[in-house]
C-alpha cells in the first residue's frame, strides 16, 4: 500500500470519528440555529480541523511499507489524534449549555460554568438539582415575593455575579411561565426591531419547523455568548426552536 493511500484510508476513519462526534454535539448540545450564538462553531471547526489534518497528514509523512517501526509510528499518530480530540471534547463538555431560562420576558442559555453547584443544590424541584448531559433542560424561573430577596437578585445581576437565570433555587417548571410568556412574546411582523430581511428569516424558520409564520410568536433569547430569537406556538406557549438572528 502506498503512503497516499495509507494516509487517505485514515482520512476516511478520521471523518468517520470526528463526523461521529459532532453529530452528538449538534444533536444533543448545541442545535444549528444555536451553534454560531454559542460560539461553538469556532470551537468544533478548530477540533475537526486538527484531528482532520494531523492524523492523515502524518501519517503522509512517516509511512513507509515493510518499516519496522511503522506500527509503533501509526500507534503514537493515533494517541495524538485521541488527545487533541478528547481535549477538544473535554473543553465543549464543560462549557455546554444545561438549562434553557424562560422568564416572563425572554428566554436565555445557560452555560454549565454558570451554575454554581452550591446553588445548584438548592433547586426546589428535584431534577433541576442535576446538570443535563444531553440537551438543555427547559426550565422557567419567577422572581421571589420577598423584597429582600428579589433585591439580592438585583444586586447579583449589577455586580456581574449572576441574575436569575442562573440561580436553579428559583427555576420552576416552565408551564408556570407560560401566560406570561404569551402575553409578552410577538408576532411574526413588520416593526421597529424586525425588518423585511429578518422578518424573512423567522418566517422560514418557522416554516421548516412545521409552523405556518402566523402560529407562532418570538421571543428573545440570549446567552454569555451571544443572541438569537426563539419561536414559540402561538397557541400553547411552548418552544417551537430556535432562530440564528440578533435582533
Amino acid at each position: 500500500m502506498t503512503r497516499w493511500k495509507a494516509s487517505f484510508i485514515h482520512l476516511i476513519i478520521s471523518f468517520f470519528v470526528v463526523g461521529t462526534v459532532a453529530a452528538y454535539i449538534i444533536y444533543f448540545w448545541y442545535p444549528l440555529p444555536l451553534m454560531h450564538m454559542a460560539k461553538a462553531d469556532q470551537l468544533l471547526l478548530m477540533i475537526g480541523g486538527i484531528d482532520l489534518i494531523v492524523g492523515p497528514l502524518l501519517t503522509l509523512l512517516v509511512y513507509k511499507q515493510g518499516k519496522k517501526t511503522l506500527r509503533m509510528d501509526l500507534t503514537v499518530i493515533a494517541v495524538i489524534q485521541a488527545v487533541f480530540l478528547s481535549m477538544g471534547l473535554y473543553t465543549m463538555f464543560q462549557s455546554r449549555p444545561v438549562f434553557l431560562v424562560a422568564t416572563s420576558k425572554r428566554f436565555d442559555m445557560i452555560f454549565v460554568n454558570e451554575i454554581d453547584p452550591t446553588r445548584l443544590s438548592q433547586a426546589k424541584i428535584e431534577k433541576f438539582k442535576t446538570l443535563s448531559f444531553t440537551k438543555p433542560l427547559l426550565v422557567g424561573a419567577k422572581f421571589p415575593t420577598n423584597i429582600e430577596e428579589k433585591t439580592n437578585i438585583i444586586m447579583s445581576a449589577l455586580s456581574g455575579a449572576g441574575d436569575i437565570q442562573t440561580m436553579p433555587e428559583y427555576y420552576v417548571e416552565y408551564q408556570e411561565l407560560v401566560p406570561d410568556i404569551l402575553a409578552n412574546s410577538a408576532p411574526l411582523q413588520l416593526s421597529a426591531v424586525i425588518s423585511e430581511q429578518s422578518l424573512a428569516v423567522m418566517q422560514e424558520a418557522a416554516q421548516h419547523y412545521g409552523y405556518q409564520p402566523s402560529d407562532v410568536r418570538y421571543m428573545n433569547l440570549g446567552s454569555a455568548r451571544g443572541f438569537a430569537v426563539m419561536l414559540i406556538d402561538a397557541k400553547t406557549g411552548q418552544v417551537v426552536g430556535p432562530v440564528n438572528l440578533d435582533l
